[in-house]
């Protein structure tokens, strides 16, 4: 019950300018402390170069100095130069420090600007689930350089949006609509995530779940035992538990914000209690939806082999209409794995 409870409660950087950098503050570095020394010996360099699989460098009018390739660096035709326009002697400078930073530069290239080898590796995010009681799947992501990120979670005919926290992260309990549930999460349209698991105690349960896009004012309604709109028995999103049947519940899942919301609620209730529970869906329309079709889409846990999403439409009266409610009733799967042993 206490796990119940809160699954319900939880429901919601130029390679260029980079090596130009490396480049000229190591030769700072080789011409001591005194400005002017530094200066007149970095002018002196007339070519830096790191071209196929050898490495040259140019001082004044000196002859070219080979150097030794570095087989692994991965550079090929990039070359950094500075224009000597001091005409002084040639200089003597310590070019090893030079080459490694060209080196090191190149082993760097692949990671975006700024971020090091473990930032990289951090960035990953992370996707794990796990069975609940009562046939529940609890999806918990991290993505860490993902904040405030929008998501839609699927899972069978199942779809809803949702946002990543301030720190990247996003849990929700998920009703299982089959044993073999597969939960696939796409994040920020270029991140696609999936785990699968076993919820042994799936078929114990009927599901119905209603899902619609936009703003539009849909809900799903269960009446145990025979009660009416406002009764104790009644179960919807702002009451989703029956104090005498809390076996029974309504889980509500998706935000209501950012472009094309999806939205979702999940009725539950174990198979042997299902003829207790009469199920409606109910569409608050508005002035301005009138002489409009308003849908919304139905699926459940029944044998996937013989069921499918189903679309259901709200035709609203014609204009000029008062705001109102229409009321649809929602049959459970007959084909039910359980029901029909």
């Amino acid at each position: 019950m206490i796990i119940r409870g809160v699954a319900i409660l939880c429901a919601g950087i130029s390679a260029s300018v980079f090596a130009t950098n490396h480049l000229s503050g190591n030769a700072a570095k080789a011409g001591g402390s005194n400005p002017s020394e530094r200066h007149a010996q970095s002018a002196q360099v007339m070519g830096a170069g790191l071209v196929g699989n050898g490495a040259k460098l140019q001082f004044g009018t000196e002859p070219t100095a080979d150097i030794p390739a570095q087989s692994e660096s991965g550079i090929a035709d990039t070359e950094f130069a500075a224009l000597d326009d001091s005409g002084a002697n040639t200089a003597q400078l310590d070019i090893a420090p030079l080459v490694l930073n060209a080196v090191e530069f190149a082993s760097n290239l692949e990671l975006e600007e700024g971020q090091s080898a473990p930032d990289a590796a951090a960035c990953s995010p992370s996707l794990t689930s796990a069975p609940m009681v009562d046939g529940l799947i609890e999806l918990m992501l991290d993505a860490p350089c993902h904040p405030d990120t929008r998501l839609v979670i699927s899972h069978n005919d199942l779809a809803f949006s949702a946002y990543t926290s301030d720190d990247g992260s996003f849990s929700a309990f998920l009703p299982a609509l089959s044993v073999d549930a597969k939960v696939d999460v796409f994040l920020s349209d270029d991140i696609f995530l999936q785990t699968k698991l076993t919820i042994p105690d799936a078929d114990d349960h009927l599901r119905i779940a209603l899902q619609w896009n936009g703003e539009a004012r849909f809900s799903l309604h269960a009446y145990h035992d025979g009660a009416q709109h406002g009764d104790t028995g009644h179960v919807h999103a702002l009451k989703p538990f029956d104090s005498d049947l809390d076996e029974a519940f309504l889980i509500s899942l998706g935000e209501v914000r950012g472009p094309e919301p999806m939205i979702a609620e999940i009725y539950s209730i174990p198979v042997g209690l299902s003829g207790k529970s009469r199920v409606e869906v109910e569409l608050q329309f508005t002035e301005e939806q009138c002489a409009q079709d308003v849908s919304a889409f139905i699926s459940d846990n029944g044998d996937t082999a013989n069921t499918h999403l189903k679309e259901i439409v709200f035709a609203v009266p014609e204009c000029p209409a008062q705001p109102g409610m229409a009321v649809m009733g929602v049959e459970f799967a007959p084909q039910h794995a359980a029901l029909s042993q």
